[in-house]
């Protein structure tokens, strides 16, 4: 059986869904947008948040994927191609002509899981991940210090 996409509405329902968003953000950053935008959830059988995508609207037809998380146990299934997938083509069937999603340059999977979407790499922005923004200053990934910030952006 197919998962099933559901929206959830901003305020109470959305905490349920933030331990999870924790695994593609600081809890920091994340506390500052977790009720903006649109949240898309799938389920497990057990009815606990297994993947998760929060879209923030840029207008002007853009849109970005400000988080997009899938739990530990469900990796490596498809789960994560699956709903960066299906949420790409609501933005498209709601009028977005282009998706954006940032990602830390350390990475590496992340920013070879988008491009194998088709995202390309639009921008890079240095120094993005500092204490101001309520990043850790020793924050790192893969063994390479998170600096930067790599945009990568596909047309809808």
């Amino acid at each position: 059986m197919a998962p099933t996409i559901e929206t959830i509405e901003p305020g109470a329902p959305r905490e349920s869904w933030a331990g999870l968003l924790r695994l593609a953000d600081e809890p920091l950053p994340l506390s500052r947008v977790l009720h903006e935008g649109v949240l898309y959830g799938v389920r497990g059988e057990d009815r606990h948040p297994v993947a998760v995508v929060l879209v923030i609207d840029h207008g002007r037809g853009s849109a970005e994927l400000r988080a997009v998380a899938v739990a530990e146990p469900a990796r490596g299934r498809g789960l994560g191609t699956w709903i960066v997938s299906h949420v790409c083509d609501r933005l498209r069937a709601a009028g977005a002509k282009r998706v954006i999603v940032g990602t830390a340059s350390s990475g590496l999977r992340q920013l070879g899981f988008y491009q194998r979407l088709g995202f390309r790499l639009s921008r890079v922005e240095r120094d993005y991940f500092t204490p101001e923004r309520g990043y850790p200053p020793d924050l790192s990934e893969n063994g390479i210090s998170s600096r930067d910030i790599v945009w990568m952006d596909q047309a809808l």
